[in-house]
């Protein structure tokens, strides 16, 4: 497609740059919700998918319109995406605080100093972006409310795996043909933690033998023969999250 695009008279490499960009920008995001259920660190992609969209949307309103001019300030619109970027993977991954505020300076610096500097300068594209920008922001915290952004709230747990999780895979119950009973469930948390049979069996005052049958139901219900095996498949369910 971009081949096509380039031989076209009048737009040749005009618009296939910006859309090299674009599509790598969206190729990054698109793995991040493929990948993240398996490989929790491809929620990282975010920052580089957001930075090249955020850059090809730039490239591509300058070159559509011809306002190289604005190229000087627009540029720092970049820095706004890349903060945007920061601060879904610092969220999904639970980074330090600190990171997510980085990512939140980059976000509003970005985005003040574009408007600065494209009110100085003036020219189409402050005209046309900033006051769509400024529309989206105000319904961007509108919709997470400012006690939340402030106090940090919105920052504490991420949702991308979980809506991933939701939308595109099965659940744990669903992904097995009997599920776990919440004894069996109680077993299996007990054998992630390291505790040996006698020492289950004390925990929750039954014998034994009593142990050796709920591990055995274990097994069959996630078709595994040991604890390691027990473990890594309650993992990949879900089953071992609380």
């Amino acid at each position: 497609m971009l081949l096509a695009l380039s031989l076209i008279p009048g737009v040749g490499m005009k618009i296939t740059l910006p859309l090299v960009f674009l599509m790598s920008g969206a190729a990054c995001i698109l793995a991040v919700f493929s990948l993240t259920p398996r490989f929790r660190w491809a929620a990282s992609l975010l920052i580089p998918g957001s930075l090249l969209t955020s850059l090809g949307v730039v490239f591509l309103f300058n070159s559509i319109t011809g306002d190289w001019n604005a190229w000087a300030y627009a540029w720092l619109l970049v820095l706004a995406g890349t903060g945007v970027g920061i601060i879904l993977a610092a969220r999904e991954l639970k980074w330090p605080r600190g990171v997510i505020f980085v990512g939140l300076g980059l976000l509003i610096g970005g985005s003040i100093l574009s408007f600065v500097f494209g009110a100085i300068a003036g020219g189409l594209f402050i005209e046309v972006v900033a006051p769509i920008l400024l529309v989206l922001a105000g319904l961007v915290i509108y919709r997470i409310g400012w006690e939340n952004l402030i106090s940090g709230r919105f920052f504490q747990t991420g949702t991308l795996t979980s809506a991933v999780k939701l939308t595109s895979f099965p659940s744990a119950s669903q992904a097995l043909v009997e599920p776990l009973s919440s004894r069996e469930l109680e077993v299996l948390r007990l054998i992630n933690q390291g505790f040996s049979n006698a020492e289950i069996a004390v925990q929750l005052s039954v014998a034994q033998s009593t142990v050796k049958t709920h591990i055995n139901n274990i097994y069959g219900k996630l078709e595994v023969q040991t604890r390691v095996q027990a473990i890594k498949r309650g993992n990949e369910l879900g089953l071992l999250d609380e």
